[in-house]
């Protein structure tokens, strides 16, 4: 090694690693001392070096004397003299090389080793679009997470594993309700339609859910981000695609993996609710405001504040009530269990890995039921998945695998109507005051007593009273996947030619039972007889089980066949793919929706030096008429390695990898939804049928009408996109990284239509009407090193930037340009911008607007008149703040182990966002509802004008709609949604395989982790910065407690 390079190993490892040097050889002397008892009687001095195959002395190399803890590192000159026994052998190891094995001969023997690279570094395989590409050769933008980066990590979906880990993939959780699939959201490179902005997701090939599979079973995700990676895919393939590898057998002895995990969550933010004496005090002021009479007199609110001091008791304990819902109704962990079981192993004819899995997902809310036969009434999610993966070497060329997934689901829970962006149980523990009545009475009931749930005339629908009497519900899915795949090898025909088929058929059946009843509540009328049911005025009426049902079935049939060449001739590597294939898709009875497709991809490689690569894809789809049903999707790529070119010779030492590529193509989208629904066959006019409309003399008639005119030129939806990147490796893959800078025009976008006049009458189908603009940069850097012999770190940063822009969604001409959202970020917010609060100056100006929202008043925000108009309404609308899409998503990784004890930390943090929560989160006295602490900093009228003005961060309270000016969308309440978050903590030891391999074990782990532990944001904790709201199952932090055995 020269000089110079040595110098430059100092100074980089001075740098980075401040008193590393210093301690790798303090600890190798701790060793050498420490391991004594390993050495027998025939010790004798081993000395040697370490190089690499250009002949440069490799600085800082592992030497270790196998099945021991006596070893060291190599010197500046790649020197090294160990004691050892005859016999023994030497395990010399280093980053980014093979290890090599040398056997100890003789006494005073030199060994000389020469390290090789490591050929998983050059020869590093990524799954893409319809196969694998050696990563050094891929020209598309692929990120890819390994097994080993996701395995232990707690989540109660597979969604959430890609959280943080490559750039430019965003993942939002909403919510971590039970069962809850489908309450996260993926975004690659942020969003560029104003529909449907999913990712398509393939497991194994087939297009699934990605939560359909169990963490345990993967191998690899892969996410293809230009158009060059995701080109073939046509139809689909706009939004970006994810690939999911399940794991395959092997050719060894049958290795069994038991895995168990024991979860405990809590939600990372609860809303803080006044109590009764705080909350009738606002109250009573915001009626005041209002010029509304006093519900409450001085000598209630005193009796209130002796409530919540706990000094009442009996009647006047009951008529004053101080109830926090929230503690009534959950508990403060939700536990969950997970249990996976896997077997691997094969021979040289046949291969197979099969696992099964066990998975409890409990619930905060409480079981309250009542129910005779022990039905809960929290909410449970448990699943039951199997797994078998089998690959039958039939002969020289041909193979045959089978791929087997089934699983069987099983939600309960309460009878309330719980969806995803409201759940019902948080909802009415949102909107049901604590001052108004209890939960409950005792009253006796012959020789017992008897509980009435408590109410009112306005709050009839007791929560808790819900859960304990108003019965279950049982849901169970049964989803059966298979796959039967052939792979025929016909170099007899022509070297290098293959062909591939597939079927594969995959069943939903989801089947649930509901059993209802209507319950009773009651409302204390006679404080002097409380014990006794008569003083009670009784709502409703407590009704039977009543039982209904309700099922759906969804099939899926996927087939295609594949051509493929590889061959290499010379200095020449060329790669050749042809693919039909075909989805068929039937909810129910409904008719079968069908895609269709023929694919292609041509690669080139010159001298593993220069790399080309060409992907078509033709696809149809039954959105459009005859004529417009199939596109055309291209792309091109181009790739120059560098670093393997002459004149990069004096930099390998340290410059190992240089690569940059370019993309550019197209690609399409056929997906348009309404209120969420994909709609089919998009240029058809639409008919429904009116009941007793159409008269003749007096009698109604049933008819059909005209809803929707067609739109017979509509067509597919096609993104632009084009990619550079730049990738690179420094020093045999201690640091490498990759650069990506895209740009994406969305033309043609499927959206309605904004400027048709209000007395067309009629609905009109999707036009090709929007046009967007996405770009962009990303950024992921690993480093991974050691200091030792034993110890290892690794770091890991993702950067993503991403801003979209609207360029036309057909508004009206004459639309104000401060209106138009042309120009600004898809999902960018709109309101009134608020100057402050409204002054006593400001009602005395003849010239201050007039609000069309109700009567403002001193204390009341103040809007913006933006037309000039004197008027405060609608038409003063304008953006305000961020879009809803982060622009900026970042991550921050570290790692480190030592002598199998290992730590890894994740940051995560999104920038450039804005968030505007559901009015439950923010609103005083929203829907005659409830206060929290927030409410406390309000303009208050008992204090001066200019008080307020100081210290006032609310504006004046209000009751109901009477606060309808200030609650508008408007920048006052717009809250600026960045945070971070440490995402992910956890700490692990891995037992010495010398220790367990006497029991039979290969590996032993054990970890505790926890997810979502500490959030860092700027929503004085009114919610959780991902979540959409308060009135949803409420995202959790969690702890968990796992290990991992492996026979």
């Amino acid at each position: 090694m020269n000089k110079q390079h040595v110098l430059q190993r100092r100074i980089i490892f001075g740098l980075l690693f401040l008193g590393g040097v210093t301690f790798s050889y303090a600890s190798t002397e701790k060793d050498l001392g420490s391991s004594t008892s390993a050495i027998t009687q025939q010790a004798v001095t081993v000395k040697g070096s370490v190089k690499d195959a250009a002949g440069e002395a490799i600085i800082g190399a592992s030497v270790v004397v196998e099945g021991t803890t006596n070893g060291l590192i190599t010197d500046v000159d790649g020197h090294f003299s160990i004691q050892a026994s005859v016999g023994q052998n030497l395990v010399i190891s280093y980053i980014g090389y093979e290890t090599q094995v040398m056997k100890i001969a003789r006494a005073n023997q030199q060994i000389n080793v020469v390290l090789k690279e490591s050929s998983e570094l050059i020869d590093e395989v990524v799954v893409v679009a319809y196969g694998t590409q050696k990563k050094a050769n891929l020209t598309g933008a692929v990120s890819s997470v390994k097994v080993n980066d996701i395995k232990d990590i707690p989540v109660s979906n597979t969604s959430s594993l890609l959280q943080g880990r490559m750039s430019g993939v965003t993942v939002s959780s909403f919510s971590a309700q039970p069962g809850a699939e489908g309450d996260v959201e993926i975004r690659i490179r942020g969003i560029n339609t104003f529909g449907d902005s999913n990712p398509m997701v393939l497991i194994d090939g087939v297009e699934g859910s990605l939560n359909s599979v169990s963490p345990n079973d993967i191998e690899n995700i892969s996410v293809l981000k230009d158009a060059s990676a995701t080109a073939v895919y046509g139809v689909r393939g706009a939004n970006g695609v994810i690939l999911v590898t399940t794991k395959r057998g092997k050719d060894m002895k049958p290795e069994v993996s038991l895995t168990s995990n024991f979860m405990w969550g809590t939600p990372t933010r609860k809303p803080h609710y006044l109590n009764s004496y705080d909350s009738v005090t606002l109250l009573e002021e915001a009626l005041k405001n209002d010029g509304l009479p006093s519900q409450y007199s001085a000598s209630d609110i005193e009796m209130y504040r002796k409530s919540c001091a706990g000094e009442l008791t009996g009647a006047d304990a009951l008529l004053y009530p101080n109830v926090d819902w929230y503690d009534e109704v959950l508990n403060n962990w939700a536990p969950s269990q997970r249990y996976n079981v896997s077997v691997r192993g094969g021979t040289k004819r046949m291969r197979y890995y099969v696992s099964g899995e066990i998975y409890n997902q409990g619930s905060l809310i409480k079981n309250l039921s009542q129910d005779t036969y022990g039905n809960s009434s929290s909410p449970g999610y448990n699943r039951y998945a199997f797994r078998a993966n089998m690959d039958f070497f039939l002969s020289k060329d041909l193979t045959f695998s089978v791929n087997f997934g089934t699983r069987f689901e099983n939600r309960h829970g309460s009878n309330t109507n719980e969806s995803s962006t409201n759940y019902d149980i948080f909802a009415r523990i949102n909107h049901t005051p604590g001052w108004i009545f209890p939960v409950s009475y005792e009253v006796q009931n012959g020789e017992t007593t008897k509980t009435l749930y408590g109410g009112t005339a306005v709050y009839q629908d007791n929560v808790v009273a819900a859960l304990a009497k108003g019965g279950y519900y049982r849901g169970t899915n049964t989803i059966n996947e298979t796959n039967f795949i052939a792979d025929y090898k016909m170099d007899w025909l022509t070297p290098g030619l293959s062909a591939r088929g597939m079927v594969s058929f995959d069943y939903d059946s989801y089947y649930k039972k509901t059993f209802g009843a209507a319950f009773a509540t009651y409302e204390l009328n006679d404080r002097n007889n409380f014990t006794s049911a008569d003083a009670y005025t009784k709502y409703n009426v407590d009704g039977d089980l009543a039982y209904s049902k309700g099922s759906s079935t969804t099939y899926k049939l996927y087939m295609e066949g594949q051509i493929n060449y590889a061959r290499k001739f010379g200095k020449h590597d060329v790669t050749g793919m042809v693919l039909y294939n075909q989805n068929d898709y039937r909810y129910n009875s409904d008719l079968a929706k069908r895609y269709q497709g023929l694919v292609g991809r041509v690669t080139y490689g010159y001298d593993d030096k220069y790399l080309a690569e060409v992907n078509v894809g033709y696809n149809g789809s039954e959105n459009f008429l005859k004529g417009k049903r199939f596109g055309f999707f291209p792309a091109f790529s181009l790739g120059w390695r560098v670093t393997q070119e002459e004149f990069m010779k004096p930099t390998e030492n340290w410059l190992n990898n240089l690569k940059i590529r370019a993309s550019y193509g197209e690609v399409g989208n056929d997906v348009y939804t309404v209120g969420g629904v994909a709609q089919r066959f998009l240029y058809e006019e639409k008919w429904n049928q009116i009941s007793n409309d159409y008269y003749f003399g007096n009698t109604g008639k049933t008819g059909i009408f005209e809803s929707q005119y067609p739109n017979y030129g509509v067509t597919w939806e096609r993104a632009k996109k084009f990619n550079v990147g730049l990738e690179f490796g420094l020093f045999n893959g201690m640091l490498t990284g990759n650069f990506d800078y895209f740009v994406e025009n969305r033309n043609d976008i499927l959206t309605e239509y904004l400027s048709r006049p209000q007395w067309v009458g009629v609905t009109m189908a999707a036009g090709n009407l929007g046009k967007t603009q996405n770009k962009g940069y990303e950024l992921e850097l690993h480093h991974f090193n050691h200091i030792g012999k034993d110890f290892t770190y690794n770091v890991g940063v993702t950067f993503s930037h991403a801003a979209n822009k609207i360029k036309n969604m057909d508004e009206p001409a004459y639309k104000t340009a401060y209106r138009k959202r042309e120009g600004h970020p898809i999902n960018q917010y709109f309101g009134l911008v608020c100057e402050g609060f409204v002054t006593q100056a400001d009602l005395d100006n003849p010239n201050f607007p007039v609000s069309t929202y109700g009567n403002v008043k001193v204390g009341d925000l103040k809007y913006k008149d933006m037309n000039n108009d004197g008027f405060i309404d609608d038409r003063d609308e304008t953006f305000i703040g961020y879009s809803d899409i982060p622009e900026n998503t970042y991550a921050l990784t570290l790692g480190a182990n030592y002598k199998g004890i290992g730590f890894e930390v994740m940051f995560q943090g999104v920038d450039h966002v804005s968030r505007y929560y559901d009015s439950d989160a923010m609103f005083a006295f929203q829907n005659n509802g409830k206060v929290k602490d927030i409410h406390l900093n309000r303009w208050n009228p008992a204090k001066s004008e200019a008080e307020n003005l100081a210290t006032a961060e609310y504006p004046l309270l209000h009751y109901g709609s009477n606060g309808d000016h200030n609650q508008r969308q408007n920048s006052f309440f717009l809250k600026n949604g960045s945070f971070v978050r440490l995402k992910n903590i956890e700490l692990s030891y891995t037992f010495p395989k010398e220790l367990i391999k006497h029991v039979g074990m290969s590996n032993v782990r054990f970890y505790i982790n926890a997810n979502n532990l500490f959030t860092w944001d700027h929503l004085d904790d009114l919610v959780d910065p991902e979540s959409n709201g308060s009135n949803r199952y409420p995202l959790l932090k969690t702890v968990n407690v796992g290990f991992n055995v492996v026979f």
